[in-house]
């Protein structure tokens, strides 16, 4: 975790646009289990309200620039179709 904290505040500032947040497991421990968090630290990506990615471990810089873009460039339209035929 502690290796990853520069790599998570860099793209915290490279993309101002984007909410990005941490959770103290600890202190927050119904949430990380809403969350299903297992192990530290587990990186999620939410837009519009979306679960989009959640997978434990650190990213290196490129891999978590490469998923930024990638939430960024979702057709959100097409992904909450999904999400309702998967609900029905």
């Amino acid at each position: 975790c502690r290796m990853f904290a520069p790599v998570f505040e860099k793209a915290s500032e490279e993309h101002p646009d984007i909410v990005f947040g941490k959770i103290d497991t600890e202190a927050e421990q119904s949430l990380a289990a809403q969350a299903q968090i297992s192990s530290i630290p587990t990186l999620m990506a939410f837009r519009d309200g979306i679960l989009l990615y959640a997978q434990p471990g650190a990213l290196p810089a490129p891999a978590l620039a490469d998923l930024i873009d990638q939430v960024k460039k979702l057709d959100m339209d097409a992904v909450r179709e999904e999400v309702a035929k998967q609900q029905a």
